[in-house]
């Protein structure tokens, strides 16, 4: 069973309460096709936690959304929502710290949980 979150701060408490020393923060990118065939890109934060054996909490923030950057190479994320994400990121990372909790990589996810990738 997942419990999600509306705010950081509350599942950094709930961790903090039940004695967990580190979550897992991601980065993730989510794609879709528009009508007119472009794909266009969702990238999140997803800071996660297993709190009991069969339970773990989470909390998602959209940082952007826009359509691919078509080049030569093909479809690519936009260069902003990368930007955007990275410093997202950094912010997490630095309040999960601040909370003195430790990060591990990756993110707790139900087997129907779809992502296309992180962003590094």
């Amino acid at each position: 069973m997942k419990i999600i979150h509306g705010s950081l701060r509350g599942l950094l408490q709930e961790v903090k309460d039940r004695k967990v020393e580190a979550v897992r923060v991601a980065a993730l990118m989510q794609s879709d096709a528009m009508a007119s065939g472009v794909p266009r890109y969702s990238s999140w934060i997803v800071v996660s936690a297993l709190v009991d054996w069969d339970q773990w909490v989470e909390w998602r923030q959209v940082v952007g959304r826009g359509r691919a950057e078509i080049t030569e190479d093909g479809a690519t994320v936009p260069e902003r929502i990368t930007a955007l994400t990275k410093g997202r990121l950094a912010e997490v990372r630095e309040r999960v710290t601040g909370a003195g909790l430790g990060i591990k990589d990756g993110i707790i996810a139900h087997d129907a949980e779809a992502m296309d990738g992180v962003l590094d």
